[in-house]
């Protein structure tokens, strides 16, 4: 076990920072903006999710996204938290390398860590997440007294922090206490109705934390804030089959670009659930249950999804599972050499995965950036007496998918987004884009009365890239990207 502040714990920490640098290495020195980075939401917008833990970092203590370092500072956390896990895990030696490498490189992660607007949010509630499993397992050793009150109050505090920085974070600590009840099955002295009241102990802090989070959103948010709307607002049912469809295709590592290895630790569960049947029945049933819920609980909130969107950056506990249950393989064979073998083939999988990621997203970006410079060069050609001070741009519509076809890999989600294609074609995002590239500052109509009076010379004008794909009406530029229009302009079109 990884004692705190010791020269191990110190040099497993090292490992974790340098592994994390090399699995982002390519991110780290190849800045690419992602999508909804491209326009620092306002307060209001990110209170209205209820994240005012994300308030907090973004717009108190950094006051926006900073390239490079924020990325950097969430691998340093996420650094942290693997550390913190490990010492949860009760982890010593060659296993705690093991499964702090897994969970560092596994690809799930890279589709939080894209977006700059919370790459270093995504760390933070790791560690958050990681510490109040800490501080609750402190309040439930020994008896109750003013210091476990205290620690369980510290520990639902926490908690309801890593809920505040995104509500898909309240899984890090469930995923982590299921291990640890699947780790305490094999001590001596497990006993059954010693885990079981651990166990409601633990639903007491979970219910506790979700409370003390209601009502700091009640207290800090403006009226009606959630996430709950955007995800079951829609008409898809996923129900049971379509639940079970998409858990199975997530053990498969099927369901995006870079979870191929996750069948890994798919097979490793089944491979020891036979081992627990022939060499070690003892406490099989309650082992099959938490393994099997290891697996389940990372996917479940697709279960509550009705507008049929389960983007990767979901499934933020996998990962840990990821880690834990080939580090859990690996040790019943005594880390052998082909075990280790294996830990290093899969782990530099995941990099290359990640790579390809990064690469591609960085190709798009650049892509766009060029298409952005080409358009504003057309522009200012064409109209000279263009004044983007008092003068505004439209975009209507968004780029075709397939002109970005070139660069993508399969199933990348967000990484093989375009901000001319995305969302249709929206014109805060392509104007907030060319804004932060330094490509040109433009502004977008604010007003119905201006959208009106040209949105009825849009029909005749020709596609992008051919001649006419940008015409002036009055005071308004028209760059016509799609054949239907995208996006709505925000507070002008109803």
């Amino acid at each position: 076990m990884i004692k705190p502040f010791s020269s191990g714990y110190y040099k497993l920490l090292i490992f974790s920072i340098l592994i994390s640098f090399i699995t982002y290495g390519f991110a780290l020195s190849n800045f690419s903006l992602s999508i909804d980075s491209e326009q620092v939401f306002s307060q209001d917008y990110v209170l209205n999710l209820g994240r005012w833990g994300t308030t907090l970092f973004r717009y108190y203590i950094f006051g926006g996204i900073t390239p490079y370092f924020s990325l950097l500072l969430g691998l340093i956390f996420l650094s942290l938290a693997s550390v913190e896990v490990s010492k949860l895990f009760r982890l010593g030696g060659l296993a705690a390398y093991v499964f702090c490498g897994l969970f560092l490189t596994f690809p799930q992660m890279a589709y939080q860590l894209v977006f700059t607007m919370q790459s270093d949010v995504l760390g933070c509630g790791f560690l958050t997440g990681a510490l109040a499993v800490s501080f609750f397992l402190k309040s439930i050793n020994g008896p109750i007294s003013l210091k476990s009150a205290v620690n369980f109050t510290v520990s639902a505090l926490l908690f309801m922090f890593t809920i505040a920085l995104n509500q898909s974070l309240a899984m890090i600590p469930v995923i982590i206490f299921t291990i640890i009840l699947f780790q305490n099955t094999f001590y001596s002295e497990y006993s059954f109705k010693g885990e079981l009241k651990k166990f409601l102990l633990f639903v007491g802090l979970c219910v506790s934390s979700v409370l003390f989070y209601y009502l700091s959103v009640k207290i800090l948010c403006p009226p009606g804030a959630g996430l709950a709307d955007y995800y079951t607002s829609g008409t898809s049912d996923t129900g049971i089959s379509g639940f079970l469809k998409l858990w199975f295709t997530n053990l498969a590592g099927n369901s995006y670009y870079g979870a191929k290895t996750f069948i890994v630790a798919t097979v490793a569960v089944l491979i020891l659930l036979v081992r627990f049947i022939i060499w070690d029945r003892k406490h099989f049933a309650i082992r099959a249950l938490l393994l099997t819920g290891m697996l389940l609980l990372p996917f479940f909130m697709s279960f509550f999804i009705t507008n049929g969107y389960h983007p990767p950056r979901l499934y933020v506990a996998s990962g840990i599972v990821f880690g834990f249950i080939i580090m859990q393989f690996a040790s019943t064979v005594s880390f052998s050499k082909l075990s280790l073998n294996l830990v290093s083939l899969i782990a530099v999988a995941n990099i290359y995965f990640i790579t390809m990621l990064f690469w591609s997203q960085s190709k798009i970006y650049n892509h766009d950036i060029n298409i952005a410079k080409n358009i504003d060069q057309t522009i200012k050609t064409k109209y000279p007496d263009f004044d983007p001070t008092k003068d505004y741009v439209y975009f209507y519509g968004g780029l075709p998918f397939e002109e970005h076809d070139k660069f993508r890999v399969p199933r990348s989600e967000v990484f093989g987004g375009s901000f001319f294609s995305w969302d249709g074609g929206s014109n805060h995002r392509i104007t907030g884009f060319m804004k932060f590239t330094d490509v040109a500052y433009y502004k977008v109509i604010d007003n119905p009365e201006t959208f009106n009076k040209m949105k009825d010379s849009i029909a005749p004008m020709p596609l992008w890239p051919k001649d006419g794909y940008i015409k002036r009406v009055d005071n308004v530029i028209i760059v016509r990207l799609g054949q239907t229009k995208g996006a709505p302009l925000w507070g002008v079109e109803m």
